[in-house]
């Protein structure tokens, strides 16, 4: 009886195609959206936490900016001093700090003789730290060696080789004179090391083409705040990056720190009262990217969930037209002996199996256009930057297959138990008589 029943109700949609079909397609649309995104974030959150494992979970960056659930930086207020470096160094739970701070060039040039120089704009990013940001970011020299700080030495990354043309190569050795926008004569740097570039970079990591010493290159300085002598010059810098004993005492050495600046540091005295000190870890970095990308998803599958509920209206306009138009053959059915329940099944089963329909649809196409998504974000990465980053691979969210394919049955059910229960309950006699 069940399957004459199941029949009888592809029958019924095989009679109505357009319509039927048009309703499929807004619940397969709906799933597919629902399921394509939730792939694209759980591939992408996969990637974010196997990163974890790569990025050194002891590092922290110190600044100043708005503490709030997701605290933002500000990177144009400069507030520390050399006396915070030092001090943040030797705390308990610190291994190593170091100020960061950027060079601004206007233009790079190479001399080929006494008096022929070679010029170009500067398109480079010239980062100015202690010797000791190499091992804390864990970056090797692949020829030369560490720059010292108070001498005019850089290393640079291979990028750098052929920045004057391939016929003039930057080598170990070599001199090369760096225009800062903010000084009218360029300064001298010798070159003494090249960076190992890893095979393959990780999406959050900075990677810069120069690196040199504070000491002659970052210049940034303001009067003194002591009062007994305000024309001294002082040093200020924007970040510190930091690295905690070991991964254990992360929380210890970011509470160590906050303590310090807020109570004993010259940058209270320097910074903006407005802002507060933020010291972001890369546990913390992590939970902030997922929240966004959880965020996002979220505001994404609510809008995909629009569509499954226009699919269920779809299916509760098709059935109750469906009744309507089978009123005599409901009729017909109960004179010559069918029951009450096998006319709510005829009717119910035809919507369930469009739910039915439509979420293994759905899960395929969706699964489908979540790969096609991770692979549209890879393919926009690798031209952006280049093939070095390593690619998000694809992690179905087998949850969310689950999820869309339950609530497409149990829209399809929902939506047409109404017209099969008008159906149930409809007078055979007046049924018979309905034109």
């Amino acid at each position: 009886m069940i399957r004459d029943i199941f029949l009888m109700s592809l029958s019924a949609m095989r009679a109505h195609k357009v319509r039927t079909l048009l309703t499929l397609l807004g619940v397969i649309l709906g799933i597919t959206s629902i399921v394509a995104i939730s792939t694209a974030g759980n591939s992408f959150g996969y990637y974010i936490e196997k990163q974890t494992k790569i990025l050194n979970q002891e590092s922290m960056t110190i600044g100043v900016g708005t503490d709030s659930k997701i605290p933002t930086l500000n990177y144009m207020e400069k507030t520390f001093t050399d006396k915070d470096i030092e001090h943040i160094r030797n705390l308990p739970h610190i291994r190593e700090a170091t100020p960061l701070g950027g060079v601004f060039t206007s233009r790079i040039g190479i001399r080929n003789g006494f008096l022929k120089w070679e010029w170009k704009r500067s398109s480079i990013t010239f980062l100015s730290a202690y010797p000791s940001y190499l091992d804390m970011e864990g970056w090797e020299i692949e020829e030369g060696k560490v720059f010292q700080e108070g001498k005019n030495e850089i290393i640079i990354s291979k990028r750098m080789i052929d920045y004057f043309g391939q016929g003039s190569k930057i080598k170990v050795g070599g001199i090369i004179y760096i225009q800062r926008v903010d000084r009218l004569t360029p300064i001298k740097a010798k070159i003494v090391g090249i960076l190992k570039e890893p095979e393959k970079m990780i999406t959050f990591t900075f990677f810069p083409d120069v690196i040199g010493p504070i000491d002659p290159y970052y210049l940034t300085q303001r009067g003194s705040r002591d009062f007994t002598d305000p024309l001294r010059p002082v040093t200020l810098y924007t970040i510190i990056s930091a690295i905690a004993t070991d991964v254990n005492s992360v929380d210890e050495a970011k509470n160590e720190c906050l303590e310090y600046l807020s109570y004993k540091s010259d940058a209270k005295d320097y910074k903006e009262e407005s802002l507060d000190f933020i010291v972001i870890t890369q546990q913390d970095f992590i939970d902030q990217t997922k929240q966004m990308v959880s965020t996002v998803n979220m505001f994404i599958v609510a809008i995909a969930s629009i569509s499954l509920i226009i699919g269920a209206i779809g299916i509760a306009n098709i059935m109750f037209a469906n009744v309507r138009e089978r009123t005599r053959e409901i009729g017909t059915m109960r004179a010559i002996g069918a029951k009450k329940r096998d006319i709510l099944q005829l009717f119910l089963y035809q919507s369930v199996t469009i739910g039915l329909i439509g979420g293994i649809l759905g899960c395929i196409l969706g699964a489908n256009s979540g790969t096609l998504v991770v692979s549209f974000i890879n393919n926009n990465i690798e031209n952006l930057y280049g093939k070095e980053l390593i690619s998000i691979p694809v992690v179905y969210s087998y949850e969310w297959f689950f999820i869309a394919f339950t609530v497409g049955i149990i829209l399809g059910t929902v939506a047409g138990l109404l017209p099969a229960i008008k159906a149930a309950i409809m007078d055979p006699v007046k049924a018979l008589r309905y034109e």
